[in-house]
């Protein structure tokens, strides 16, 4: 009920993000960022990932996060302003276009 009276209006700043991200690293495609703490893990398990972007602060939420990409040998690193937990990319190909 707290939620009737409070603006539900989308602010977009999930896939802001997520445009952020692919411009930053020149992804071709913005399909390549997967984000959220499950989405990250299924990139970790059953992709090819590249990198895992991190809320800092999150250690707890995220330990398996880190052993994953550590087993694996994916770099990570930190984005303060990121506002997911965080993001797996999974790593371009040419048939992504690059």
């Amino acid at each position: 009920m707290r939620l009737q009276g409070t603006d539900r209006t989308p602010t977009w700043s999930g896939w802001a993000s997520a445009e952020k991200l692919q411009v930053e690293l020149g992804l071709p495609s913005v399909n390549l960022v997967k984000p959220g703490v499950g989405e990250t893990t299924r990139v970790l398990l059953r992709r090819v990932p590249w990198r895992v972007v991190v809320a800092p602060g999150r250690e707890q939420d995220l330990r398996h996060v880190r052993l994953l990409a550590e087993d694996r040998g994916v770099p990570v690193v930190e984005d303060p302003s990121l506002p997911y937990s965080c993001v797996g990319i999974i790593r371009p190909t040419e048939q992504d276009g690059s």
